[in-house]
């Protein structure tokens, strides 16, 4: 797996859509940091934070979307996918391997934004927030950015089946406006990233998240269904695969 891996991320440093990721997830923190030092009404700690964080919850769904569904569909738009499975593993794998580079690179990304993003927030507040308190927002985006790169394989399994890059990025800006939707009320434990959002924002702040423990495992079983369904998917697919 280690191998396979690798071979992964020697592809994902020829795409030069990596780059243009990583610019564009740094858009809410370059856009809120000039608007902290801009602005004539001064940010507290806690609304700069909270401004970079919940537009950057609204961004990553789509990029998980349309990354993770592009990175697979160029296999058959380059037409290598009968050549990237003859390699002598289990297609499985190397769908897995694929998920498991795709996961990495854009939790890399998203930990160079988190470090920026509460550096700055340190540097700035520092006599405001106790190390504690930033330590918390910290958790906070990086349990947020983890849960929601668990919906690669959801992705992953779109644009296998349809083959469709467009069918994926639709996914991916339909899943923004579903989010927004169903964020306030106990039925967004039915959608994943709705979800995410408010059991990730319980570790900053308890209000935003679930009281009801009923809620909070309903919503763990969900997701986990969801995420396991798609490995399932993508695994049946794996098995038909040689005959494309």
């Amino acid at each position: 797996m280690n191998l396979l891996v690798r071979n992964e991320f020697m592809k994902l440093k020829r795409l030069k859509s990596i780059y243009f990721v990583f610019v564009l997830s740094f858009f809410p923190y370059i856009v809120n940091t000039v608007g902290l030092f801009l602005k004539k009404t001064p940010y507290d700690a806690t609304k700069y934070y909270m401004f970079v964080f919940n537009q950057y919850a609204f961004l990553l769904p789509a990029v998980v979307f349309i990354f993770s569904g592009f990175y697979f569909y160029i296999e058959y738009k380059n037409k290598t996918m009968l050549n990237w499975m003859s390699y002598p593993f289990k297609n499985f794998q190397l769908i897995f391997s694929k998920i498991v580079a795709t996961f990495i690179v854009l939790f890399s990304i998203s930990i160079v934004n988190h470090v920026f993003h509460l550096a700055t927030l340190w540097i700035v507040f520092q006599n405001e927030q106790s190390f504690s308190d930033v330590l918390s927002m910290f958790l906070t985006s990086v349990l947020f950015t983890v849960l929601s790169l668990c919906v690669i394989p959801i992705a992953a399994l779109l644009a296998s089946i349809t083959k469709n890059i467009m069918v994926v990025s639709i996914a991916g800006v339909l899943s923004f406006f579903v989010m927004t939707i169903l964020l306030a009320g106990n039925v967004s434990i039915l959608f994943p990233f709705s979800f995410i959002y408010r059991i990730s924002m319980q570790t900053f702040d308890y209000e935003m998240g679930y009281s009801d423990f009923a809620l909070q495992a309903g919503g763990s079983a969900i997701f986990a269904a969801y995420i396991l369904a798609a490995l399932i998917g993508l695994y049946v697919y794996s098995k038909k695969t040689r005959s494309y």
